[in-house]
């Protein structure tokens, strides 16, 4: 996948240059339909939109209706069934237009299979009926049996359960006649449920164990998961305990089976994503460099300009207008830098957090590795976000917090806990702060203060408001600095922490042109008897606007 995207990023620039638009247009889509398999429908959106735009701007109606029907689709995967039924109606209409009847017939049945996730059967049935006729004179045999099989799914949610059966036999009918083996796997199956509730048992394990056969020729597990289940439940109810245990323990294996695929489609998904993202990160910081560049060659055309000014203005007005010039370009030149740091921080925080996730897909449950996947997935989303603005709200890094420090605790079998407290004066949809600027601290406090405890850890991050000023403490009562160092010096002699460098680099650059600065301390703990008890670090920040 990745290779295809680099290659249709580099043909679909070649389409823009050439103005080959309505080539653009289908390359844009087939990124579309690779973001889909990957699963980030948000970016296959993006993509199906910019191919649909070209295609109005080209007025290009001949080939609209399948980018329609594509971007309907996905609306629906994603849950917006009404703004998905808009988008397939048109696609509909154009291809009414265009009197193209296999895409009428598709549009007909996404329309349908919307109107059943609205749970308006009577409209979902209108529109199976008029696709079903439309396959009648095309040669969509495959469509014609699918469609058969909607409407005696239909028929089975209205509680018409004898034209639901009528309905499925002509789908398995039909698709017998065709050879259509993955047909004749959902239709029987769906007979041989209905018949186990009409307690025709007989009869229902004829096409279950048909449905059987079928599913595992073509490998349609999905499919063969209901079977088994089915078989399991008509043996236990003919009294034949050991068939049904057998069937029953063929269904936990096969979900067994799914649930890993799964994951190991979900993990191959985020690394690829993420190996996009790094690649189109060096070529930002290219990009950067090259502004800074111009940026600095500007600066010093305008001084010289700015030089010649002063024969022709006073002293006050000049020295006004290049302390303001300055400060500006200051500020722009700090933002770049800022982003370009900000690129260096991401891949190191997203290479420890991408090595725990593999230590525990290899060591967890699956169940448990696909729910840390999924929280995974949602922290990479945020950085990368965040990765583009200069400051976000309060609100959002304490909820980044709270999911980066769940996933850290699991890593470590809960061996530490940790709690988040907001002072009551503090309005955190309201403050503003640079993005991940406490991540790094609260890593060393992960990685160095309760990676060597044996349990009982425990990790504070208090927000307080003093004197127009954030102060956020981040205390842990780890081994301390001075331990720590000695442990990792004696088990990995090549690791070095970059944590807290990135961040007083960061702080460096936030505090330059500015009149009042964050600052950042960090304290050793002791108790009495002078042995370290933890680490203290207080990060100030002022809240005037600055």
């Amino acid at each position: 996948y990745y290779d295809a995207l680099e290659n249709y990023k580099y043909a679909s620039k070649l389409a823009h240059e050439g103005e080959w638009f309505i080539t653009e247009s289908s390359i844009l889509n087939n990124m579309g339909g690779i973001y889909y398999l990957l699963g980030d429908e948000i970016q296959a959106m993006g993509y199906f939109i910019q191919s649909l735009n070209i295609k109005e701007a080209q007025n290009e109606t001949k080939h609209m209706a399948g980018a329609l029907i594509n971007v309907g689709g996905l609306y629906n995967i994603l849950g917006d069934h009404l703004e998905g039924l808009e988008f397939l109606q048109r696609g509909y209409q154009n291809a009414v237009k265009n009197n193209d009847p296999y895409f009428q017939a598709k549009a007909l049945i996404s329309i349908g299979d919307t109107y059943i996730n609205l749970e308006t059967f009577d409209d979902a049935m209108i529109q199976y009926k008029k696709a079903l006729r439309i396959t009648d004179t095309i040669a969509e045999d495959q469509m014609k049996a699918n469609i058969l099989a909607k409407i005696g799914g239909t028929y089975l949610r209205t509680g018409l359960n004898d034209k639901a059966l009528i309905y499925y036999q002509k789908s398995l009918v039909f698709s017998d006649s065709i050879n259509y083996k993955y047909g004749v796997s959902v239709a029987a199956q769906e007979i041989g449920a209905m018949y186990i509730n009409k307690k025709e048992y007989k009869t229902a394990m004829e096409y279950l164990h048909k449905a059987e056969y079928t599913s595992r020729k073509i490998s349609a597990n999905s499919n063969l998961l209901d079977n088994y289940k089915s078989l399991s439940e008509v043996y236990k109810k003919t009294n034949h305990p050991e068939t049904a245990l057998y069937y029953f323990a063929k269904s936990a294996s096969l979900k067994d089976s799914l649930i890993d695929l799964e994951n190991h489609e979900k993990f191959s998904s985020i690394k690829t994503l993420y190996e996009l993202d790094k690649k189109q990160r060096e070529l930002d910081k290219l990009k950067l460099e090259n502004e800074i560049t111009e940026l600095k060659a500007k600066q010093s055309k305008y001084l010289l300009m700015g030089s010649f000014g002063l024969i022709a203005v006073t002293i006050l007005i000049v020295v006004l207008i290049f302390r303001q010039y300055k400060v500006r370009s200051l500020q722009k030149t700090i933002r770049l830098e800022q982003k370009l740091l900000r690129s260096q921080i991401n891949p190191h925080f997203i290479f420890n957090a991408l090595t725990a996730v593999q230590r525990f897909i290899f060591e967890k449950s699956t169940l448990m590795a696909s729910d840390y996947l999924g929280n995974f997935s949602r922290l990479i989303r945020f950085i990368l976000n965040s990765s583009t603005v200069d400051e976000i709200s309060l609100e959002k890094e304490i909820e980044f917090l709270e999911n980066y420090l769940s996933l850290q605790a699991i890593r470590f079998d809960n061996k530490f806990d940790y709690e988040i407290i907001l002072n009551e004066n503090i309005e955190d949809e309201e403050i503003s702060i640079p993005p991940m600027l406490t991540q790094p601290l609260i890593e060393n406090a992960v990685e160095h203060g309760m990676r060597h405890i044996e349990k009982d850890g425990h990790i504070k991050i208090h927000y307080k408001k003093i004197n127009n000023r954030l102060s956020i403490v981040i205390e842990d009562n780890g081994i301390g600095r001075k331990k720590s160092a000695e442990i990792n010096a004696q088990k990995n002699k090549g690791h070095n922490s970059l944590s807290t460098s990135i961040t007083n680099e960061r702080l460096l650059y936030l505090n330059k042109g500015f009149r009042e600065n964050i600052s950042m301390e960090i304290d050793d703990l002791y108790d009495e008897n002078g042995e370290a008890v933890g680490t203290r670090v207080i990060l100030n920040i002022p809240l005037n606007g600055n």
